[in-house]
């Protein structure tokens, strides 16, 4: 993607880049009020190439709203305590994070979003236009950006539903603020159906790969489709369980399709196979040009599950830990431009395109200028006790993720995640093998991942567990074993992992194997998430996914915004109590507090943008949970 900088650049002279949405009134607008810009516009193949490509740059902005939205609530993070210069940044964050988020915090704006899902509408709009117009544009060339624009759209749509439940949903195009309707919320359920339909019409009609990999694995392919379809799909059987709905119908024009939640967790499962496999041909084909390709591979026996290897024989006896996987994934590889193949999609950041990640250093990492610290206690239950127990302390992951820092003048009394700041990753001196961080640069260029290999294996191994039974729970166990022993190292023993995962058990495990919390195997697999995809914006949707799950179907107090006489469906109370008495109790000494601040299911979800409430003119209601009513809309003209 760094070869389109003279696009973005003719874009922006036409006035057509993407831009913030500021006003009360232009949430969903992206073009100036000048018609003659718009008419003249749309002409060929690459005006039609250059707001796509504009699309993928505006999603870049928004990285630092999706890391907040999926992490910052979550029980992996607390504040960091060295107090700096960016207090008013610190103190809102905290409030975020103990529960009482405010509709004017501008971390909930979600106008960017909006920005980057017009993109895809107007070239979603004008491809049939310019297929006409221009013969060097081919039917196939059509069919496959708009793949991408469908999938892209629907991506950012997953995103708002995951953070705010329901949100305003249009495929039409705006292209001035006159042009902007008072949309309502549409129900997240609806949201999540149509998004579904749209990415199904869509599957393997992208690219498999592109001439270059950073294209590859920088704009939407068939991979990528296919993890959104299993993500996707694990949501929908979640959200359904919860409430009790394990049967219903999607209407698909004059259709109905009916459809289940056993049925979506099997879709789920068959999805993440249709990713990984995709991902395994695209390496196998596009191997020579990998920087990465000569590294050994493991898979534990699973399937196309092809991860980096790590080379733990000798990590007793050096002074420097090998740690491959770790390296390609998240070190020399993502801060050189390279692309990781266990990457399906991410969002690209460079200096020569002029788009820097400053979400990476603003959040994680060591610094001044950074608001998180790891929270010990919660990553400690992860392992069953303590970072430092030998459960925790041999697993490679947390040298990066969960590791203190030596440096003069830092502070060595707290955990800090360095997966996206080049850590230098030393063995100490002491008897125990004490893993450092010695020193480690920020980088402000770092890609930002939205799926890889493990995160879809994940979601596979989690869609086993919820579905249950002795086969299914197998399944799930075989998964998180592989991904945890890739990363497990006995420094004291110096012991190669073995890679036959057939043998291992819960009551007799293998070296490496997971810590299995008595029978309980999807909290087996969030725990596995929460170690290996910790700072990537996961965590606290993953504890979301989890409370719907749990909610109760019709129990407690009805649900206002949900319920009707035919399919009653409780406020999620349940699932609320469960997810914070099971995950969040670890981080809050006195988690009832935040239980009883959380309220029902619309606690798990962010506040709307006061501003937003406000243009609406009554069309948008604020959550409930978070509705002030010194924001209260009523009497605007």
């Amino acid at each position: 993607m760094k070869k389109l900088k003279n696009i973005y650049t003719s874009i922006c002279l036409l006035g057509l880049a993407a831009v913030g949405t500021t006003s009360c009134e232009d949430w969903l607008t992206i073009y100036p009020q000048d018609r003659v810009v718009e008419e003249d516009f749309w002409e060929d193949k690459n005006d039609l190439e250059g707001v796509r490509y504009a699309a993928y740059k505006q999603m870049c902005s928004t990285v630092e709203k999706f890391a907040i939205w999926g992490d910052l609530r979550s029980d992996s993070w607390e504040m960091n305590q060295n107090r700096h210069g960016d207090q008013g940044s610190w103190d809102t964050y905290n409030e975020i994070m103990q529960a009482q988020p405010d509709s004017s915090m501008s971390q909930f704006d979600w106008g960017g979003v909006y920005t980057t899902i017009n993109f895809c509408n107007k070239v979603l709009q004008h491809g049939s236009e310019i297929l006409e117009k221009d013969k060097q544009f081919t039917p196939g060339e059509w069919r496959q950006m708009k793949a991408e624009m469908v999938g892209l759209r629907a991506l950012n749509y997953f995103y708002l539903i995951r953070a705010f439940k329901d949100v305003p949903y249009s495929t039409k195009v705006i292209n001035k603020d006159s042009e902007v309707e008072y949309f309502g919320l549409t129900n997240q359920l609806d949201v999540l159906d149509s998004i579904i339909v749209d990415v199904e019409s869509v599957k393997g009609q992208a690219r498999n790969r592109f001439t270059s990999n950073n294209d590859t694995k920088g704009l939407i392919t068939n991979a990528a489709l296919y993890a959104m379809l299993s993500d996707m799909y694990l949501w929908r059987a979640s959200l359904h369980e919860g409430r009790g709905l394990l049967t219903d119908t999607v209407l698909l024009g004059t259709d109905s399709v009916i459809h289940t939640v056993e049925g979506d967790y099997k879709k789920c499962i068959e999805y993440a196979d249709e990713a990984i496999a995709t991902l395994y041909r695209n390496n196998q084909q596009g191997n020579s040009s990998f920087g990465a390709s000569i590294l050994d591979k493991i898979d534990f026996g699973l399937t196309n599950c092809e991860m980096y290897k790590n080379d733990f024989e000798n990590a007793a006896s050096g002074r420097t830990p090998q740690l491959v996987a770790l390296e390609e994934i998240f070190g020399s590889g993502a801060f050189s431009g390279k692309n990781s193949e266990e990457s399906i999609f991410e969002l690209q950041f460079s200096n020569s395109d002029e788009r820097s990640n400053g979400a990476v250093n603003h959040l994680y990492g060591y610094s001044n200028g950074t608001h998180l610290q790891v929270c010990e206690a919660a990553l400690g239950a992860v392992y069953g006790g303590s970072v430092n127990d030998d459960n925790g302390k041999y697993d490679s992951r947390t040298w990066y993720s969960v590791s203190k820092s030596t440096r003069e003048n830092r502070d060595l009394g707290h955990y800090y995640c360095f997966k996206h700041r080049r850590p230098t990753v030393n063995i100490s001196d002491n008897a125990d093998k004490e893993i450092v961080v010695d020193d480690s640069d920020a980088d402000s260029y770092r890609n930002w991942i939205i799926y890889r290999l493990t995160d879809v294996m994940l979601m596979k191994a989690e869609a086993y567990a919820a579905m249950g039974g002795k086969e299914n729970n197998k399944f799930a166990q075989q998964i998180v074993n592989a991904i945890h022993r890739r990363s497990f190292c006995n420094l004291k023993e110096d012991v190669k992992i073995e890679e036959d995962v057939t043998t291992g058990s819960a009551n007799n495990p293998k070296k490496g194997d997971a810590v299995m919390p008595g029978s309980d195997y999807v909290k087996l697999v969030l725990n596995e998430r929460q170690i290996e995809l910790l700072a990537e914006g996961k965590r606290w949707f993953d504890l979301v996914r989890y409370a719907e799950r749990n909610a109760g179907g019709q129990s407690g107090t009805a649900d206002p915004r949900e319920w009707t006489e035919d399919k009653p469906i409780g406020d999620g109370y349940a699932g609320v109590k469960k997810m914070v008495e099971t995950f969040m109790k670890n981080k809050y000494t006195n988690y009832t507090v935040q239980r009883n601040r959380l309220k029902n299911r619309y606690g798990l979800y962010s506040p709307i943008y006061y501003m937003e409430v406000k243009a609406a003119r009554g069309a948008i209601e604020q959550n409930p949970v978070w509705n002030k009513s010194k924001y209260d809309t009523s009497g605007f003209e």
